[in-house]
C-alpha cells in the first residue's frame, strides 16, 4: 500500500534478480492508486529470493526491494552413521546433520528404533546434537534406527541407517570407568558445590556411582566426602574450614572398581564471600517516650555468600553530621529500643548488617524522625511498660564511651601529613592531633 493515494494509477515494473517478471498463470500482478501487489501460485524454493517493485508516473520514480523466502521442511539428517557399545545395552549414535534446515532452524532430531521382525518405531530420544546414547536395549535383539530432524514447520523424511545392531554381537571389553568433567559451580564461605558430566566410557558396563573427596591444600592426604548415584551430577561440600583452600575431586565407580579421578583447580572459600545486602526496608520508627523509640527492620535479602554475624545500629543529630555507633545486636534482634534522646529533636538511623567480610550498606530513613512525647503518655505506663517483653535497648548518650583513645604515631615536627592505611571497611574513625613541645616542660 501508498502512503497516501495517487492522482493516478502510476506505472509498475515488477523484476526477480533484476531480470523483469512477466505476468503468467503463476504470477499475477495488479496496481491502483493504492495499491501494487504480486502473487505467486504454488511456490517453490526457486521462487525464492530479491524482488523489486518499480513504479513510476510523470513526475518521479521509485523502487523497493524485499526478499522472498521459504520456511519448509528440513531435508533428512545424513550418513554414514557413526555406531558404539558402551554397555550390552547402550548405544552409542552419530550422523551428519541436514543439508538444509527448510529456512527455519533445526529444533531437535529425534531417533527411533524397531526391533527386527516388528512393524513399529518406537521413539528412543531426542537431541539438540548430532548424537545421542540409547539406554535400555536387550542383550538378545536386533534393531534398526533412523532420525528425523525436527524444524518450526514439520519433521523431515527419516534417515534409516540400514546396518542392522545386536548387543550379543558386539565385543565390549570391561574396564574400569574413564574420568569424569568436573567444574566448581558455587562457593561459599563455608561450602562448595560442584558438578560433573559421566566420562565418556564407562568401561563397558553401567557406572555404580561416584567418589567425592576433598583434601585440604596444606596436606596430601584425601579424605572421601561422600559416595552418591550414578544418577547425581551434583553435590555441595558443607562445613569447610572458613577462609581455606581445597581441591576437590570426582572418580567413577564400576563393577571393574574405581576409575582416574578427575580434580577442580584450587579453590579459596573466603575469596566469594562478600558483604550482604542491605536490612529490608520499611525502617519502622515508634516513639514510645520523650526519650525513646523503637526501630525495627528485616533480615538482608543476600547474607552475602557468608552467615550474617549481626546488625550494627548508628544515630545521627540531623543539626550535625556526624553519626555516633549506639551498639551492636545479634542476627536474631531486628528490632530495639534506642534510649537517651532529646525530647524535640530529630535524627536519622542506620542499620547495617554484617557478615565475615564486613558490613553491608545501611538501612536509613529518608526524612529525620522527631521524638516526641507519645499521646496520653504517663511515667507509669512506661513502667509498667519495661516490666514487659520490651525489645533490647541501648542509649545513644553513652556513645562516647564505647571506644578509648589509641595512640597511632610519633612523627617529627616537619611533618604535616600522615596516611593510615590498614581501616576496617565501611568504619567510621575520628582522629586527634597532639602538639608535644619539649621546653614547656623544662
Amino acid at each position: 500500500p501508498f502512503k497516501t493515494s495517487m492522482a493516478k494509477k502510476p506505472s509498475v515494473m515488477w523484476m526477480y534478480k533484476s531480470t523483469e517478471i512477466k505476468t503468467s498463470e503463476k504470477i499475477i500482478t495488479t496496481i491502483t492508486k493504492k495499491y501494487a501487489t504480486i502473487t505467486i501460485k504454488h511456490v517453490e524454493s526457486l521462487d525464492c529470493g530479491i524482488y523489486t517493485c518499480k513504479l513510476h508516473n510523470s513526475v518521479s520514480e521509485i523502487s523497493v526491494d524485499f526478499n522472498l523466502s521459504m520456511n519448509d521442511k528440513p531435508s533428512p539428517p545424513r550418513g554414514p552413521a557413526q555406531v558404539s557399545w558402551k554397555t550390552e545395552d547402550t548405544l552409542g549414535l552419530q550422523w551428519i546433520a541436514s543439508e538444509t534446515d527448510g529456512g527455519a532452524k533445526i529444533e531437535e532430531y529425534i531417533v527411533e528404533r524397531r526391533e527386527v521382525g516388528k512393524k513399529s518405531w518406537k521413539q528412543v530420544g531426542s537431541s539438540s546434537q548430532l548424537s545421542i546414547e540409547i539406554v535400555g536395549l536387550k542383550k538378545d535383539s536386533s534393531y534398526n534406527f533412523r532420525v528425523i530432524a525436527r524444524n518450526a514447520v514439520g519433521c523431515s523424511e527419516p534417515f534409516i541407517i540400514e546396518e542392522t545392531f545386536t548387543a550379543a554381537k558386539a565385543e565390549i571389553k570391561k574396564s574400569l570407568p574413564g574420568a569424569p568433567s568436573v567444574s566448581v559451580n558455587d562457593v561459599t564461605s563455608r561450602s562448595v558445590t560442584i558438578q560433573w558430566n559421566p566420562p565418556s566410557n564407562t568401561g563397558g558396563v553401567h557406572l555404580l556411582g561416584y567418589i567425592i573427596e576433598k583434601r585440604i591444600s596444606t596436606s596430601q592426604t584425601w579424605e572421601r566426602v561422600e559416595t552418591v548415584e550414578s544418577s547425581v551430577r551434583i553435590f555441595t561440600i558443607e562445613n569447610l574450614k572458613e577462609k581455606s583452600e581445597f581441591f576437590f575431586r570426582v572418580s567413577a565407580e564400576n563393577e571393574v572398581g574405581i576409575g582416574e579421578a578427575s580434580t577442580t583447580d584450587k579453590v579459596s572459600l573466603q575469596t566469594h564471600a562478600r558483604p550482604p545486602s542491605p536490612p529490608t526496608a520499611p525502617l519502622e520508627i515508634v516513639p514510645v517516650g520523650p526519650h525513646a523509640l523503637t526501630v525495627e527492620w528485616g533480615a538482608p535479602e543476600s547474607d552475602g555468600g557468608a552467615p550474617l554475624e549481626g546488625y550494627k545500629i548508628a544515630v545521627r543529630d540531623a543539626k550535625r553530621q556526624m553519626w555516633m555507633e549506639v551498639g551492636r545486636v545479634t542476627t536474631e534482634v531486628q528490632k530495639l529500643k534506642v534510649q537517651d534522646l532529646v525530647e524535640g529533636s530529630e535524627y536519622f538511623i542506620r542499620i547495617f548488617a554484617k557478615n565475615e567480610v564486613g558490613f553491608s550498606d545501611p538501612l536509613e530513613n529518608e526524612e529525620p524522625f522527631k521524638v516526641v512525647r507519645p499521646p496520653n503518655y504517663t511515667e507509669e505506663e512506661e513502667q509498667k511498660r519495661s516490666k514487659g517483653d520490651d525489645p533490647p535497648s541501648l542509649s545513644f548518650s553513652t556513645t562516647e564511651t564505647l571506644s578509648s583513645w589509641m595512640r597511632e604515631a610519633n612523627m617529627d615536627a616537619d611533618i604535616q601529613c600522615y596516611t593510615k592505611s590498614s581501616v576496617l571497611r565501611r568504619d567510621e574513625y575520628f582522629f586527634r592531633i597532639w602538639y608535644y613541645a619539649s621546653k614547656l616542660f623544662k
